[in-house]
């Protein structure tokens, strides 16, 4: 039997071309699926957050949380989903909602009042990552987010006092000043205090009086009870009071007295009648809580932000209303006795009297 030697060299010349293809199409194919896992592995974030009875347009908290958002969105390429509650009934159902999905990274809930929501959702869906503000709930698959009140808002008081102090033309007499809440929440009260124990370290004898609006989004009703404290004496009136503090602005134009914002800055309403924001980098706090997320470093429990964070302070960019520099230098040298703990500052009304007893500024 012949054998034909050009037939077994073109049998062996196509086997070897064969292989050839059939390995390159295997390392295509392992190509492929390493881009696979590599897309995979960098897929878009998914966030949900779900705003305050307030919402967006309060031209504070709320719209501050929303800036976090935007930012996160452009920078770090997420994509978020929101609502906004119409009652504090509506929390519990939204939040359920984003969780029953199960397509959401993180799901963030704007203050307080939805702590009750929380803490039952969070039960629900174990494996769902929730962030909350201004809370201190201490949960397995929760953050809780909540910045130092009594800091934030001490500084402004102490603008108030030694304003005050210094103002050589004013008749003698009671000394008044004021806060405005939005509604009685814990939080909302240590800024209370905290404004208090500015006012009262530097001027122990001005009398702080406190009123709730029970309302975030009442700016009218707001104005008014401001006015009932123009009238009754007081030169300056912190508000604490989301949109609400929008009727405080109107009230100090219009009763020629002195407010102080919060949250955002919010010198530019009325510059000639704001002194100066108790400012707070919500905004930032939001961004910092999603880059963990996508960096996959987020973790749950208890997160405390203040002076010493750069997350709070005071500014007067934008306020037309005159302080004199040795105010505006006591203020930043009681700035840094803070951070550097030689001042610690009260948060109830029980701490406050006791405190103030033995804590007196020296000029």
């Amino acid at each position: 039997m012949l054998i034909d030697t050009k037939k077994i060299k073109m049998f062996i010349l196509i086997s070897l071309v064969l292989f050839t293809i059939t390995a390159c199409s295997f390392k295509n194919s392992e190509s492929q699926s390493a881009t696979l896992l590599d897309d995979k592995n960098e897929e878009i974030k998914k966030i949900a957050i779900i705003f305050n009875e307030a919402g967006l347009g309060d031209k504070s908290f709320n719209d501050l949380c929303y800036d976090g958002m935007l930012s996160a969105q452009g920078k770090l390429g997420i994509e978020f989903d929101y609502s906004q509650s119409k009652s504090k009934d509506d929390y519990e159902t939204l939040c359920r909602e984003y969780a029953k999905t199960k397509e959401y990274d993180l799901i963030i809930s704007v203050g307080l009042e939805q702590e009750k929501a929380i803490k039952k959702i969070s039960k629900e869906f174990p494996n769902q990552k929730f962030t909350l503000m201004d809370s201190k709930l201490d949960l397995p698959n929760v953050s809780s987010i909540f910045t130092n009140w009594p800091e934030q808002t001490f500084l402004n008081g102490v603008i108030a006092g030694l304003a005050i102090s210094n103002d050589r033309d004013r008749a003698k007499g009671e000394e008044v000043v004021g806060v405005i809440i939005g509604k009685d929440l814990s939080h909302l009260k240590e800024g209370a205090v905290g404004f208090e124990a500015g006012v009262r370290y530097v001027n122990p004898d001005i009398k702080v009086i406190v009123a709730s609006v029970d309302d975030f989004s009442d700016p009218a009703k707001a104005k008014e009870i401001a006015l009932l404290m123009y009238n009754k004496g007081a030169s300056y009136i912190q508000h604490i009071a989301g949109e609400s503090g929008l009727g405080v602005f109107a009230a100090a134009k219009e009763a020629g007295k002195y407010a102080f914002g919060i949250d955002d800055n919010q010198n530019f309403f009325e510059p000639d009648y704001i002194v100066a924001t108790a400012i707070r980098y919500v905004n930032e706090i939001i961004y910092n809580e999603i880059e963990k997320i996508v960096n996959d470093t987020w973790s749950p429990g208890t997160h405390k932000f203040g002076l010493e964070e750069n997350f709070i302070g005071y500014t007067r960019e934008g306020s037309n209303v005159k302080i004199e520099d040795n105010i505006i230098q006591s203020v930043e040298k009681i700035k840094q006795d803070i951070i550097n703990k030689k001042i610690t500052i009260p948060s109830t009304y029980e701490e406050l009297e006791v405190w103030i007893k033995s804590n007196k500024y020296k000029n």
